[in-house]
């Protein structure tokens, strides 16, 4: 079995779900990184204690395990947005299965996307399992994510425990900060994250 481990930036931001819907904009997320930056830059001008916004700790507990995590170079993708997990998936041959271990404040086994662009960074675990069905799955989420898809509750194993990570075994590494729920004021905390592997 082949081993990916996912993350997602905005599972570490100490904002609760309504404190994001409340101060986050409300943004596509293919918009021109100058817009999005705009957007936000009006959001910190409405709501000046956006500011504040720090990490929860998973994000010191996530680094120092980072620093200690062994991959290839080649099997290590940073990223803007989750869809380009793609290219670590579609390397992996499809007669190996595959466990995707996703740390993430959202499922990403939404239905949604727009003209051809199938796969996004709200749905890319739904065509992964579309694609690969017998891929094991398990979420690492926040208390409060929203464990609903039209589907009902998320089909796979889900947990609020970061430290399970331990029992897994990796060979590939993805890490996106998905800017359009990301304060622009974190970005140096995506990267110091980041940088703590290899």
């Amino acid at each position: 079995m082949v081993g990916v481990l996912s993350i997602d930036f905005d599972y570490f931001i100490n904002a609760s779900s309504e404190k994001r819907n409340m101060y986050f904009p409300d943004v596509n997320y293919e918009m021109p990184n100058d817009m999005l930056q705009s957007i936000w830059k009006k959001r910190y001008l409405r709501y000046p204690e956006l500011k504040q916004v720090g990490v929860i700790d998973d994000y010191y507990f996530l680094k120092s395990y980072l620093r200690n995590f062994k991959i290839a170079r080649e099997n290590f993708l940073k990223v803007d947005n989750h869809k380009y997990i793609k290219s670590i998936i579609d390397r992996i041959p499809t007669k190996l299965k595959l466990k995707i271990v996703n740390i993430d404040f959202h499922h990403d086994y939404y239905h949604y996307y727009k003209g051809s662009d199938s796969w996004n960074c709200g749905n890319w675990l739904r065509r992964v399992i579309e694609e690969r069905p017998n891929t094991k799955v398990k979420w690492i989420r926040r208390k409060d994510s929203q464990v609903y898809s039209l589907d009902g509750l998320f089909p796979f194993e889900h947990t609020e425990d970061i430290r399970s990570i331990h029992k897994d075994k990796f060979d590939y590494l993805f890490i996106c900060k998905s800017p359009e729920w990301s304060p622009i004021h974190l970005n140096k905390k995506f990267e110091e994250l980041a940088s703590s592997v290899l």
